[in-house]
């Protein structure tokens, strides 16, 4: 096998990854490069005057590949763009004109969407951030295309305020988004403006077909998972039918993905097949197949994960014509290769990990796999190999999942045998009712038996779903695990394929790794009391080894609200037990003192304690502060927000530390 894409590949993921560690600025990252570029070629030459290689080439090479990584990152820092709006904007609000480039899931009070800045004040500049349109019955959400100018100051997008909870700030973040303006904050005007474009286009086309199949009276829940499966749009996926296909272990199914495009590529060589019996046939058919697949893609708008799903399949559509295993493999490095030049920041992106690590295990486990056992019948055959590709799948994504969802489908493979093998026809079928339908004469007998398909696809992935006892919820899972499970399965691949002692031991090597990794987990965590931040609600956690109790006076299982329930996950917590609020807690040799509605301090304080104002509690803070020196004042998210900015104000003047969870998120003493 030819190892060497992979290994160059390889490189580059690390040099793009420090390179988001780094920062460099552009002139240091490019001279960096320069300096590697200089080494490589000297290499080069004095490679070629030798009759046998040493290391210094391959050395210089790898080391050009991972400057090239950085110097990619550094390329696409917002703080290395001078005409980013980040550069342009001020603390003041101030003119900005926007494009909507996408729209996303809207949440219960806004539309949100992606849009670029094409001027902040007078100047000319360049970004994504997030729009935020409110809710309103008078006004329709915007189109892709549309511009927009507001007079606004763009904000930091909210980080998380509790330890575990879901960083959207981070999530936007990763997709080139680090600011957003909320339409409900300024005046805003949509310009008259010619929208075009091929992605313009396609949404339009997007909006013909769900309002032609409308017409058709599919049912509410069938059209909208039509719309996730053949046009990439999931905005109007209820939460039910999502936790289902997540519970059933399908989820994969609701995104336009690497799954949806490797089914019709397997049509479309099916299809295309004869022509590889006229000369020059071979590159007529593959050229067709990748046609025909970026035309999938601008259907369903070319949203990142589909341009990455099609740029894989595309070179494995060449890897697949070549007939070689490690071609196909080599093609699947080759596009990652150029992904992540194009685009550094999709690496971290979990469908990015998800479609690579799920088609590269495919590659390397299933021919293994499938070589087990050699069913007689046609129908084994089949199955054997559906199971087979599944598990070697499950296989690549497995730590990753868990990393990501702290969940695994028991019954995963189940799904996927009663859904995959239909799953081809599905598209088939939406593809052949989308054309009929934009043409006018979609009968009502197609509707209906296409409307039953996707009942019948949602009614077996809701009885799977409602098996709760194969659902394994709530797995703790670091990313030191993740690396640590992906080594020992890279190494058990390898001593599967090429068994040896030496490989051997280093199997032996990546399971004390692995016992290392849990071993250091299980002495890392330290105990620690911590004021959650929750409105209109006083909610205290002190962790003691794996034990968690809870002091609060909410009605209902505070254990089970979901900020409690990630702090579990996230810390390993196997216990929670849940008791009455106090007025002193201790930790350690510090001491948190809680001051209610009623306002009462204890007769005495200790020396070093912490003061927690819950309640909104009308109290004489100034006097307080003279008469007890607290090392901080703690406001958490059951307190007006008008006495919270009075005692800030108060604090700043006294010299003593503010705390407000709504702003400064969970308070923890450690």
């Amino acid at each position: 096998m030819n190892t060497a894409v992979i290994r160059i590949s390889l490189v580059l993921l690390i040099g793009i990854i420090s390179g988001f560690r780094l920062e460099l600025p552009l002139k240091i990252a490019f001279l960096s490069l320069l300096a590697g570029l200089i080494l490589f070629f000297i290499s080069f030459i004095r490679a070629k005057k030798l009759i046998f290689p040493d290391a210094f080439f391959g050395s210089s090479t790898f080391l050009l590949f991972f400057l090239l990584g950085i110097f990619s990152t550094s390329l696409h820092l917002p703080k290395n763009q001078p005409n980013h709006y980040l550069n342009k904007v001020s603390s003041e609000p101030q003119l900005l004109k926007l494009r909507v480039k996408e729209s996303l899931k809207s949440d219960l009070y806004n539309h949100k969407f992606v849009a670029e800045v094409l001027l902040a004040g007078q100047q000319q500049t360049h970004g994504k951030i997030l729009l935020l349109q409110p809710k309103d019955s008078l006004r329709s959400p915007f189109l892709e295309g549309q511009k927009i100018i507001i007079a606004a100051t763009p904000e930091a997008i909210p980080s998380p305020l509790n330890p575990h909870q879901f960083d959207y700030s981070q999530f936007m973040a990763r997709k080139d988004i680090y600011r957003q303006v909320n339409l409900r904050q300024g005046i805003y005007q949509v310009l008259p403006s010619e929208i075009i474009g091929i992605k313009i286009a396609a949404a339009n086309l997007r909006r013909e077909i769900t309002a032609a199949l409308q017409q058709k009276r599919f049912g509410k829940e069938e059209l909208a998972v039509v719309q996730a499966l053949l046009l990439g749009q999931k905005q109007d996926i209820s939460a039910e039918t999502y936790n289902n296909f997540a519970a059933a272990g399908a989820i994969h199914i609701l995104a336009v993905s690497g799954l949806h495009v490797g089914i019709i590529l397997l049509i479309l060589n099916r299809l295309f097949a004869p022509l590889r019996r006229l000369k020059n046939g071979s590159f007529l058919k593959t050229f067709l197949v990748i046609i025909f697949l970026w035309g999938f893609a601008v259907l369903a708008g070319l949203s990142p994960s589909v341009v990455r799903a099609v740029t894989m399949f595309s070179f494995i559509a060449v890897g697949l014509e070549i007939k070689r295993r490690t071609g196909t493999l080599n093609s699947v490095f080759l596009s990652l290769l150029l992904l992540i030049l194009i685009r550094p920041q999709w690496i971290f992106e979990v469908g990015f990990q998800l479609s690579y690590s799920a088609v590269i295990a495919i590659v390397l486990f299933q021919p293994l796999l499938s070589g087990l056992y050699q069913p007689s019948t046609r129908a084994g055959k089949y199955f054997w190999g559906l199971f087979t590709v599944t598990l070697a799948a499950q296989i690549g994504v497995l730590p990753l999942s868990l990393y990501y969802f702290h969940q695994f489908p028991g019954l995963f493979f189940l799904t996927n045998l009663l859904i995959l093998p239909f799953l081809g026809v599905i598209l088939l079928f939406g593809v052949l009712v989308i054309i009929l339908a934009l043409l006018d004469i979609l009968p009502a007998f197609v509707v209906n038996t296409y409307e039953l398909i996707i009942e019948i696809l949602n009614s077996i992935v809701g009885v799977i779903a409602r098996q709760e006892q194969f659902l394994f919820k709530d797995i703790p899972f670091s990313i030191a695990e993740v690396l640590g499970w992906y080594l020992l399965i890279l190494v058990l691949y390898w001593l599967w394929k090429y068994f040896s002692y030496k490989k051997l031991l280093l199997g032996l090597a990546s399971i004390l790794v692995l016992q290392f990794i849990y071993i250091s987990q299980a002495f890392k965590n330290e105990d620690e009391l911590i004021i959650f931040h929750r409105g209109r609600n006083t909610l205290i956690g002190k962790t003691e080894k794996d034990q968690l109790n809870l002091y609060h006076k909410m009605d209902g299982a505070a254990g089970e609200v979901s900020i409690i329930q990630n702090y579990k996950v996230g810390e390993s917590i196997a216990r929670i037990e849940e008791k009455p609020l106090q007025n002193i807690y201790s930790h350690e040799d510090q001491f948190l003192i809680l001051t209610d509605s009623s306002g009462i301090l204890p007769a005495v304080v200790p020396s070093n304690f912490h003061l927690l104002l819950s309640g909104s509690p009308r109290i004489n803070l100034e006097r307080v502060l003279e008469q007890v020196k607290p090392a901080a004042v703690i406001a958490d998210g059951n307190n007006y927000r008008s006495l919270v900015a009075r005692w800030e104000e108060t604090t700043r003047k006294s010299g003593i530390r503010f705390h407000y969870t709504g702003k400064d998120g969970a308070y923890i003493i450690r």
